[in-house]
């Protein structure tokens, strides 16, 4: 895949990803905005149709005893009854100047009794008056001057009882979950009525204030709008309610934005992957073509000198060309073979044939094969063959090449001679081998790769190490094959030990 076309794929990929994620986000928080404001609307006005409603109960429970006593009063004294209120409320109020006491100290005294009977009685009384409330609303309408007198008197005259005579908390919670319901908002919540900001004892009982989720309003307020007395509620589900409306499309919304972004990074592993494979194939081309070319250039060079008069007739010379040829046959032929047993191991094509071999016979012709190379090197390798049991059930070509593939890496990755050491030892029942260098070793990163195709060990910007690849990836494969295990310990500057482990033959 072309390089600057996978980048600006990616490019447009993530901003894609972005504006997504970006409008399902701006979509959440708007619908959450919307519910907020929906749910603080419906409160409020709940809230406020419960102060109505505590208000007007207070007054319907003075109001009909307090107009039969006053009627009463009226047909024995002859007195007008609004004349009459409005003589006691002008008493209330300092300012009785038309009407003489003891008529006033008989309302008042029948204002106290209406009180005690209330607050023996409190339930059943504002209980039995609430459906008068049609027929109050006749006498407002019909009557406002008399009505507004007794409103003023009954304020008058309660706003001196204290709070928890004057408001039942049960009366509360029955109004407040009646007019949240009607709306539709089904939400714990617990309350207090405060005076002069301070909890009364007209509360919830497990009532505590909150920074978020407190709503208030006024009750009790005189004719100016004034009062010290507030109902203050704390929705104690408000965020549940708030989120219920949309948890179900939030959720669709973020499984669709996971599935997306799953999509994105699988897309993004994919084109990093093509990107390197591209990058792999190249590099595997290149080196391939160079090392076909060197064995070529060899061959087409001695095969000149061949046809040279003097050569021809020198039965030494031509002889000596002609192992050459062969020599560099063998090497396209072993490069060749390398390729074609990753293939097809690759596709589980490769014939293994399997019996009964000495592992350190197996060892040991391996070490033939590189010993002239570490020879030419100045180098050396020793034996430390302590394994007393030694027969494995194996492939003896592929288990050669797999050790002399770890040699070759041994001579080739080091900055000196090559020093190696090959160990083995038994465990129960497995034969471990060991190859041990004092090369230049490798990091944590490389320990990773190091078994993947075609990954070759970076050596700076010197490109001495010749190879594809694929030596250690097919190592990995083979022993995998016979149910062995092969792992790496290095560290840079400090050498590698590859370690295979081969479960042994029990009779």
């Amino acid at each position: 895949m072309n390089k600057r076309f996978s980048t600006l794929l990616l490019v447009l990929m993530t901003i894609s990803l972005a504006g997504i994620i970006s409008v399902q986000g701006y979509w959440i928080s708007d619908s959450l905005q919307s519910n907020e404001e929906h749910f603080s609307f419906n409160a409020n006005e709940s809230l406020g149709i419960v102060a109505k409603k505590i208000n007007e109960n207070e007054f319907i429970r003075y109001f009909y005893p307090l107009k039969h006593a006053i009627d009463s009063i009226k047909n024995k004294k002859k007195y007008d009854a609004a004349c009459l209120i409005k003589s006691v409320n002008s008493e209330l109020n300092n300012e009785a100047k038309k009407v003489k006491a003891p008529l006033t100290n008989e309302i008042k005294t029948v204002m106290d009794s209406i009180a005690n009977s209330l607050a023996i009685s409190d339930k059943l009384q504002w209980k039995h008056h609430i459906g008068t409330k049609d027929k109050l609303d006749q006498l407002a309408t019909t009557s406002s001057y008399e009505y507004f007198l007794y409103q003023n008197l009954i304020k008058e005259y309660t706003s001196k009882i204290p709070i928890n005579k004057r408001i039942n908390k049960n009366e509360i919670e029955q109004f407040l979950t009646h007019e949240l319901e009607k709306r539709g908002v089904k939400v714990n919540f617990v309350f207090s009525v405060n005076e002069n900001n301070t909890n009364t004892s007209v509360k919830s009982e497990d009532f505590h204030v909150s920074s978020k989720g407190m709503f208030k309003t006024p009750i009790f307020e005189d004719e100016e709008g004034k009062t010290n007395l507030y109902l203050v509620v704390n929705f104690l589900g408000k965020n549940c309610f708030v989120w219920s409306s949309i948890l179900s499309m939030a959720l669709l919304s973020a499984l669709l934005v996971l599935i997306i972004l799953g999509t994105y990074f699988y897309a993004y592993k994919q084109i990093i992957s093509q990107r390197k494979i591209s990058e792999i194939k190249t590099d595997f081309i290149n080196n391939m073509t160079h090392e076909l070319k060197t064995p070529i250039a060899t061959i087409n060079l001695a095969l000149d000198f061949m046809k040279n008069e003097k050569v021809a007739d020198d039965s030494d010379m031509r002889k000596r060309y002609l192992e050459m040829i062969r020599f560099e046959n063998d090497r396209i032929h072993d490069q060749v073979e390398s390729v074609l047993r990753i293939s097809h191991l690759e596709r589980n094509e490769l014939l293994i044939n399997k019996g009964t071999i000495n592992f350190h016979e197996t060892i040991d012709k391996a070490i033939d094969h590189v010993k002239h190379a570490v020879d030419n090197e100045k180098g050396y390798i020793k034996t430390h063959l302590n394994a007393l049991k030694k027969s494995i059930f194996a492939s003896e070509e592929h288990i050669t090449n797999v050790i002399i593939t770890i040699l070759d890496n041994a001579i080739k990755y080091t900055n000196e001679s090559p020093k190696i050491d090959i160990i083995t030892e038994n465990t129960k029942n497995s034969i471990i081998l060991k190859v041990a260098d004092q090369g230049i070793g490798m990091g944590k990163y490389c320990r990773e790769k190091v078994f993947d195709n075609f990954f070759r060990m970076p050596t700076g910007n010197v490109h001495n190490v010749k190879g594809y690849g694929l030596g250690l990836s097919y190592a990995k494969k083979i022993i995998e094959d016979h149910q062995g295990k092969i792992l790496v310990k290095s560290s840079k500057g400090k050498g590698t030990t590859l370690i295979i482990q081969l479960p042994l033959i029990t009779s």
